[in-house]
């Protein structure tokens, strides 16, 4: 039997967490699948292993997985793989999606946020030292967005190469917008002002747009992702 795992990443925030599943009950209910289920990477009691074992006593034998993240990395790569491996062994197939933070979209979101900004526009991610297909789909995304829009756009990043820190020391421009280009607001956004500082003491006016906030169009970023892996497993 086919059921669907969606895996998020999980917040300590309460609201966050049910905010998700709001989220993530509109994609379900698009889908033919009967067991459809909800787990988290930092949340104990609906943790991946537990919900994905729960799943397979449902009698689940072929998993598709849609990580609920927006870029390829350490999560979806490394944790997402070794927490499932875990529960299942050998007991299951599974197929894990393709992240959906590139899709049209989740990025027509972003082009919302920065309507009205002026002056440079820092579309800003989580990024990762260890992993370069983050900045590869980001610089296109980025690309995507500057072909709808005169005003200018950078790709950027919380961590590695695409430092929005670097950015800030080295241009030119005086007022800049950051377009906090994650799901939700959270302590990751919170160091990001945390961080713009000291550029604004030093006289940089720096503006913040709302994140993409769980915005209900995305539903159909991740069931395209979802129909893409139904359509590569059939080939």
């Amino acid at each position: 039997m086919k059921g669907i795992i969606y895996i998020a990443h999980g917040s300590k925030m309460p609201d966050k967490n049910e905010k998700f599943r709001a989220f993530v009950d509109k994609i379900i209910k698009n889908r033919p699948e009967s067991i459809q289920r909800l787990a988290f990477l930092e949340k104990d009691d609906e943790n991946v292993p537990r919900v994905a074992g729960e799943m397979l006593v449902e009698g689940v034998t072929d998993f598709l997985v849609m990580p609920m993240l927006l870029f390829p990395a350490m999560h979806a790569q490394e944790d997402i793989p070794e927490q499932l491996d875990s529960v299942l062994n050998g007991r299951a197939t599974y197929h894990i999606a393709d992240c959906f933070g590139d899709e049209v979209s989740v990025w027509q979101v972003a082009l919302k946020r920065i309507e009205d900004a002026e002056g440079l526009i820092l579309i800003t991610a989580h990024g990762n030292k260890r992993f370069a297909e983050p900045d590869r789909m980001l610089e296109q995304v980025v690309h995507n967005m500057q072909e709808q829009t005169e005003q200018r756009l950078q790709a950027a990043m919380l961590y590695g190469a695409l430092s929005f820190e670097n950015q800030l020391a080295e241009t030119e421009a005086q007022e800049i917008t950051i377009m906090p280009y994650f799901l939700f607001d959270g302590h990751l956004v919170r160091k990001i002002k945390r961080l713009s500082q000291p550029f604004i003491e030093e006289g940089k006016t720096i503006h913040f747009t709302d994140t993409l906030d769980l915005d209900e169009s995305m539903v159909e970023a991740a069931l395209n992702k979802l129909e893409a892996l139904d359509v590569s497993r059939h080939a």
